[in-house]
């Protein structure tokens, strides 16, 4: 059982968590909508999308090796909460003015700032509440990311239907409200400094970024992060095929694409379950576990006769996914050097976003073939993946550990 006091570390982490990726994840949603509402094309809200997400998946490790070397982390934070809401801010008001080459530009600043709030923040996790045990810590981080997917999205859709005045600002407005709320519940969780946690000096800029061939060295870090971000070119099938999926068997597209919520209601059922109840398999054998899982659920989704099926089904695959992603990072917390810590955790993050990127483009070239055929090609790569992880795992032992020093004031 953890103390009251890390009960209360860890609910202020979730509160920041849980604000600043409900704006990530409805951000996407907030500059197509006012995009469209400014008079411009989808097409040029998708401009916008592509060169945020763009730079934050390129620059995640190199923002994670800045925050691994300040000397202050929480500084670090506060500066992207504050860029991340002037920049929504911003383009509430700005959105068919300004020239579109100067938008682009400030969707990559805003997405130099992205990364730190989803693997950048997964890293300070045990620094914030070093007394929470690893597995219900990290599932209640999954939580966040799910509460987020679910809420994100909706609260901008509401926003924009109820939205009279100006179509298309309240949504981005709402986004910049999460943003700052952030800011502000940042205010209330303590990181430590770097002093605290640290007895060297920070290395080079250069030096530090070396850190990231852990993801290679340590054998259990290259298998769960092989497995997990191979089956991430799946999950993309889902995504794509979700529409499809509604089209055939509900009539509706729209539909179909309700049932990535479904996914994500699972998915936060799953890990409330977790925090709840710890399983007591290591994180590296229930990444095996649940990704085989995750295939057997998208074979399922595959032969679905009717929309209550998939539903069902659905709900089932978000629950599997849960305990993958909270065992990758457990996993990445036990290996992750503690003067790299952010620096693993966004690497790892950004190859999951590339295997999402390629696995869109492999599912819109398959399209014609079909949703049924696209979610068993998900399922067989879940397995595929599960193979090559173990198959580059080998038997040697890794020569790292992240866990965090007893001398350390934190614990």
């Amino acid at each position: 059982m953890s103390s009251p006091s890390a009960a209360r570390r860890l609910t202020a982490y979730a509160v920041v968590a849980t604000l600043a990726r409900g704006a990530g994840a409805g951000l996407p949603s907030a500059v197509i909508l006012g995009v469209l509402a400014a008079g411009g094309s989808a097409s040029d809200g998708s401009l916008l999308i592509a060169a945020f997400t763009a730079v934050s998946g390129i620059c995640g490790p190199f923002v994670g090796a800045v925050i691994d070397r300040l000397a202050h982390p929480k500084r670090g934070y506060v500066v992207a909460a504050v860029v991340l809401a002037v920049y929504a801010g911003a383009l509430a008001f700005v959105l068919g003015t300004w020239p579109g080459g100067v938008l682009v530009f400030l969707a990559g600043i805003a997405g130099l700032a992205h990364p730190l709030f989803f693997g950048a923040w997964s890293a300070q996790l045990r620094r914030i509440a070093p007394g929470v045990a690893p597995a219900r810590a990290y599932s209640l981080d999954v939580g966040t990311y799910n509460v987020a997917d679910i809420a994100g999205p909706a609260i901008v859709g509401v926003a924009f239907i109820f939205d009279t005045v100006t179509p298309g600002a309240a949504s981005l407005e709402v986004v910049c409200v999460l943003y700052v709320a952030a800011l502000v519940a940042l205010f209330f969780v303590r990181i430590p400094q770097r002093s605290e946690t640290h007895l060297d000096p920070p290395a080079s800029f250069a030096q530090t970024l070396t850190y990231l061939t852990i993801l290679w060295r340590s054998v259990s870090l290259r298998r769960s992060t092989v497995i997990s971000t191979l089956a991430y070119i799946g999950i993309a099938g889902l995504v794509v095929s979700a529409p499809l999926l509604g089209a055939d068997l509900a009539g509706d597209s729209g539909t179909g694409a309700l049932l990535l919520a479904v996914v994500a209601i699972g998915a936060l059922g799953g890990s409330l379950a977790m925090a709840r109840r710890p399983p007591r398999t290591g994180p590296g054998t229930l990444v095996v576990i649940s990704t085989l899982s995750l295939a057997l659920a998208l074979a399922a989704l595959a032969l679905a006769p009717s929309m209550w099926w998939a539903v069902g089904v659905a709900l089932f695959v978000g629950a599997t996914q849960a305990p993958q992603l909270s065992a990758v990072m457990q996993v990445r917390d036990r290996e992750a050097p503690q003067h790299a810590r952010a620096l693993v955790f966004m690497g790892a993050t950004s190859l999951k976003t590339a295997a999402f990127a390629l696995g869109s483009l492999l599912a819109a070239a398959f399209v014609p073939l079909g949703w049924r055929p696209l979610l068993a090609g998900a399922a067989a790569i879940e397995v595929l993946a599960v193979a090559v992880g173990l198959l580059l795992a080998g038997r040697r032992r890794s020569a790292y550990r992240g866990a965090l020093p007893t001398t350390t004031t934190e614990g």
